[in-house]
């Protein structure tokens, strides 16, 4: 949701829905702030505090409703040293934490960043460093979803080697517990033991993140001894989700669905692994990339620092529009109210996948709301105004929306576009796949507008669109289109079939 007034807050970072082309997070940090609840030493006060824990001592940092903890490196080096960030309430922010040194502490405190918001409340965690993982036989989760009633946020996290529980987000789904949601975004998850991420609560999902197991000799046991190292777990409860991820994880179990009846659908993944239990698979492939996404800090100095790092720890600076030339199936749409609106609403429907871009003016919120219709569509809707917007990365076509133009401006891969101009409701497709080696050339013409789909077919260099008219070539496959008004003329050489679906 745009906020109503001046003082809108932008955060640091995009979401795109391939995670192999990110727009990179700046890498300069915030001031430092003054650590909440907590002594500490400042390794330099312009970029971020350092807080080092002595041996033995286990320390607590309390976040509460509007507060953020940000821009600290938490030094567990010590033996026995342990840490605890404790969020209550709503409308608070962990950001830019990097903890340093393996955890050792094998006391049955369970848990060091707890993710929990009030019903009805909201969280946000995100730039953290976890990698520095745990010693054999401890029983802590790197992050826990114990007691969150709300919804909680968590994105550019970087978690490995845990020895019981990587990211234990499952817990408020188990019956009679707080029921709180979560959405993951572009988490980068190592050998952590039992798994990797779980969740557990209908309306959960996991997005653009990327999973890895090396096998079992690569992850510490938990405090019992064991080692099953699953990858994604869906637990407890139904509807759970995971979009666009990549999943390896070698003699073991990389995705799950069960446990008290847990089950979750696989969309637009690619999965090296088995694949057990109440799982559905939506467009589900192999050949995952496990290479961390580009936004996820590779070290705690960087977490700290606010900095995000390729595989190489090396930090990453802003790019441009330009920079991001192979998503081209991937628009950003923006939607901008009139500087004299107050409180005005949007809604759009998108056949195919969208992706709050969480960077810039328009900035879209947490609060925006993206709802699964579970029949290939999803709803966008939000607020705003006084001259600010939200934006989004949209993957497929736009089939409807509800705007009054006279208070928003629209825009759709940079260029100002109406509502007519922008819904094409019509379905055009080309399909070879009865004759896998014939050729088929075809032209199309129509009376509106017409863009490519690559929901509904390839997209490829012999595909072209001009002017209301639409020309391709096919060996077998399936071209798609979406186009507005009525199909005035065509021509066709060769066996495809063609379907029109006219929805105007």
């Amino acid at each position: 949701m745009a906020r109503d007034d001046a003082a809108r807050e932008t955060e640091s970072e995009t979401s795109l829905l391939d995670r192999r082309s990110y727009l990179k997070m700046a890498g300069a940090a915030a001031a430092s702030v003054a650590a909440v609840g907590a002594s500490s030493s400042t390794a330099d006060a312009a970029d971020y505090e350092t807080i080092e824990i002595p041996a033995g001592e286990r320390r607590v940092f309390d976040v509460g409703s509007g507060e953020t903890f940000e821009n600290k490196l938490i030094d567990i080096s010590a033996d026995g040293a342990h840490f605890k960030i404790m969020t209550n309430g709503d409308g608070w922010t962990v950001r830019n934490i990097g903890v340093r040194g393996r955890n050792n502490d094998r006391s049955d405190t369970f848990g060091c960043i707890y993710c929990r918001a009030d019903e009805g409340g909201e969280g946000l965690v995100e730039n953290v460093y976890m990698g520095d993982g745990a010693a054999d036989r401890c029983g802590h989760a790197a992050f826990s979803g114990y007691g969150n009633a709300g919804h909680v946020t968590i994105r550019n996290v970087h978690v490995q080697g845990w020895s019981a529980d990587g990211m234990y987000l499952s817990h408020p789904g188990v019956p009679g517990n707080s029921g709180g949601t979560f959405t993951v975004e572009r988490a980068f998850a190592k050998n952590n033991n039992i798994e990797n991420i779980r969740i557990g609560t209908t309306g959960s999902e996991i997005r653009d993140s990327v999973v890895h197991v090396e096998g079992e000799s690569a992850v510490t046991s938990n405090e019992s001894g064991q080692k099953n190292p699953r990858g994604i777990w869906f637990k407890e409860e139904t509807g759970l989700l995971a979009v666009n991820c990549d999943v390896k994880v070698d003699g073991a179990t990389a995705v799950y669905g069960g446990g008290r009846g847990g089950a979750g659908t696989l969309r637009n993944c690619r999965v090296d692994g088995s694949i057990r239990g109440d799982v559905t698979e939506e467009n589900v492939s192999g050949d995952p990339d496990v290479t961390p996404p580009e936004t996820v800090p590779m070290s705690a100095e960087a977490a700290a620092a606010g900095e995000s790092g390729g595989d190489d720890g090396s930090t990453t600076q802003p790019t441009t529009d330009a920079d991001q030339s192979g998503d081209e199936d991937r628009t950003l749409f923006e939607l901008i109210s009139a500087d004299d609106a107050s409180s005005v609403t949007y809604e759009f429907t998108v056949e195919g996948s969208v992706s709050k871009n969480l960077s810039g003016d328009n900035s879209a919120e947490v609060a925006d709301s993206i709802t699964d219709n579970g029949d290939g569509t999803v709803t966008v809707s939000g607020v705003g105004g006084n001259g600010y917007g939200d934006s989004f990365y949209v993957q497929g076509s736009i089939t409807a929306i509800d705007v009054d133009e006279s208070v928003w401006t629209l825009r759709y891969g940079g260029e100002e576009v109406s509502v007519e101009e922008l819904v094409l409701p019509n379905k055009l497709i080309v399909d070879g796949s009865n004759r896998p080696r014939a050729v088929t050339t075809y032209t199309f013409e129509v009376s509106g507008r017409a863009r490519k789909s690559a929901d509904l077919g390839s997209v490829n260099a012999y595909d072209e669109v001009s002017d209301g008219e639409i020309s391709g070539r096919i060996v077998g496959g399936k071209d798609g289109y979406r186009f507005s008004g009525e199909v005035t003329g065509f021509s066709i050489d060769g066996p495809a079939d063609v379907q029109v679906e006219n929805n105007s």
